[in-house]
């Protein structure tokens, strides 16, 4: 079937830290059996992989991906102060351990915590988060969810294609915001080093019932870094009941792995 082969357009030279991609990767079993797509942008080439294309201009909720640009407004405003700016926990207990408890941003990028972003967000306030949004040109631009919620499965919507264009802006400076929130953002979205040196940057989104365990919507979006060479990806499944973030992440890396892009054993 065509969209379930890889088109090869990307080639990088050793010496950039990339491996060099093999043609006509068929990435239908990495899915495993799940409906989804993705699309890898090579700033060295200037070029795009998709597999599924018509899927990567599909909009859906982002939800916590969203994060990435939530922290990104947070720090603009002064609403945030940095990595380490903390809100106090108040209690409710949630069904993740690592939600229940204070946090700061660092904390509260990295497990995904509902409830600092949530607050964050009502003390940006309706009007300036549908501003950045607009001029983020985030997907459809719809804050009309309610301040807490519109990301989360609700009125805000943006494709895998939207999502690489964003994390590029990211990346080069060029979002409407100050450089030093750019710059932080990044570094919340730093994960971990392969053996080769390069650095995977990301953040999981998922949409679903967490208490009844049940995933229906799953995103991985971010960059893999050697030296100058960058790629941008977004990953997206769906399908309940296990089409969670997590194991978004785990096809995105089967691919990168596949494509020579990243060591599935990173160091760190």
């Amino acid at each position: 079937m065509r969209n379930s082969v890889i088109t090869f357009l990307l080639s990088f030279c050793a010496s950039s830290g990339f491996g060099t991609i093999s043609t006509n990767l068929d990435l239908s079993d990495l899915f495993r059996g799940h409906e989804g797509c993705f699309v890898l942008y090579a700033t060295q080439t200037d070029n795009f992989v998709r597999y599924n294309s018509n899927a990567c201009r599909e909009r859906f909720s982002p939800c916590s991906t969203f994060k990435i640009a939530n922290s990104l407004i947070a720090l603009d405003t002064g609403v945030s102060s940095g990595p380490e700016f903390t809100l106090k926990w108040n209690g409710t207990r949630y069904p993740f351990d690592s939600w229940n408890r204070d946090q700061n941003m660092s904390s509260a990028f990295s497990n995904s915590v509902l409830w600092y972003y949530q607050e964050i967000a009502n003390r940006i306030g309706p009007v300036r988060m549908s501003n950045y949004v607009h001029r983020f040109n985030y997907g459809n631009c719809d804050t009309s969810g309610g301040i807490t919620n519109f990301w989360l499965e609700s009125t805000l919507q943006i494709s895998a294609d939207e999502q690489v264009a964003f994390l590029r802006r990211l990346w080069e400076n060029a979002l409407p915001v100050g450089r030093d929130a750019q710059r932080i953002t990044r570094g919340l979205m730093k994960i971990s080093v392969d053996a080769e040196g390069r650095i995977l940057c990301g953040k999981t989104g998922t949409g679903g019932d967490a208490r009844a365990n049940v995933a229906r919507l799953g995103w991985f979006v971010g960059c893999v870094q050697a030296g100058d060479h960058k790629v941008f990806f977004a990953t997206r499944i769906k399908g309940a009941p296990d089409a969670s973030g997590r194991l978004a992440r785990q096809i995105t890396e089967a691919i990168l792995a596949k494509l020579k892009l990243w060591n599935s054993d990173p160091r760190g």
